[in-house]
């Protein structure tokens, strides 16, 4: 009996590894995703909608800075969860307004921050130490 809770917990270790390296790889290439979108600030701001409140270069700043507030809050395991769902609906609405050449590579991304989203930060997250679950007796 012992054996096969020590075999489970080994097993549910692994998996807290895999979504460590998940949040580290999303965040990361979020993270430079969005250094790519300042460098290249002239020839994308264009691109985004103006709205009644903001111009584009407006929308433009917005949208990376939440990106990238977003990307390190998943790469430190902080509030991974709500950071994922935002990065999920946001890009779902980009994929809804019809952005062009935004198509495949939108549903894999879509893809991984639902997968975020559905299992957290794990083990490894700064969540799990300042919050720490509590036990039901």
């Amino acid at each position: 009996m012992e054996k096969r809770i020590d075999e489970r917990i080994a097993q549910c270790r692994h998996m807290d590894w895999a979504v460590l390296y998940m949040r580290l790889f999303a965040g990361g290439m979020m993270f430079f995703h969005n250094i790519g979108k300042i460098q290249d600030y002239n020839e994308i701001v264009n691109s985004y909608p103006s709205f009644a409140f903001a111009g584009s270069p407006a929308v433009f700043v917005i949208v990376s800075l939440v990106e990238v507030v977003l990307a390190t809050l998943i790469i430190m395991g902080l509030w991974v969860r709500a950071s994922a769902i935002v990065m999920a609906a946001g890009i779902l609405g980009v994929l809804l307004w019809g952005a062009p050449g935004f198509g495949t590579l939108a549903f894999t991304w879509l893809g991984v921050y639902v997968f975020l989203a559905m299992s957290g930060g794990g083990l490894y997250a700064f969540d799990t130490a300042l919050f720490p679950a509590k036990r039901k007796n």
